[in-house]
């Protein structure tokens, strides 16, 4: 089992993020780990971490704050609000998520410094989602 070393955590703190980091690499696919993440985290939290996410892929992409900010940034919130799409409901709370604020150049400038660093978790993940493009396409 891998050790993390965090100054942020204690040691205990250590173990159980462990053991939370061990049952998200249980999830088969995408479905179960979406599952997973809609019981663990709110909403708005997951917009968070989809916030991110697009910003890595378009910092990736070489794309300005300016443009980045344009593309996910919502023009007209209302357009993005839960309420009516005629979806069955999950039992969920609904409302105004996260989906409707505008991305701050704070964010972006806060993933960016994360991006930059070689070693870092964005890194890893889109050289192995890099890698198993690659794969696939030798696969076909």
């Amino acid at each position: 089992m891998d050790s993390i070393q965090d100054g942020h955590f204690t040691d205990s703190e250590l173990e159980e993020l462990t053991d939370l980091y061990n049952a998200m690499l249980t999830m088969k696919d995408s479905s179960e780990m979406h599952m997973f993440f809609l019981d663990l985290c709110s909403i708005n939290e997951l917009h968070s971490f989809l916030h991110r996410w697009q910003i890595v892929r378009r910092i990736e992409q070489g794309k300005s704050y300016e443009e980045i900010i344009r593309e996910l940034s919502p023009a007209d919130a209302a357009t993005n609000s839960n309420t009516g799409t005629g979806k069955k409901s999950n039992g969920r709370a609904r409302g105004k998520a996260r989906s409707s604020t505008k991305v701050s150049s704070t964010t972006i400038s806060r993933v960016k410094n994360c991006y930059v660093n070689p070693d870092g978790g964005y890194r890893t993940a889109l050289n192995r989602l890099k890698e198993a493009s690659e794969k696939n396409k030798e696969e076909e």
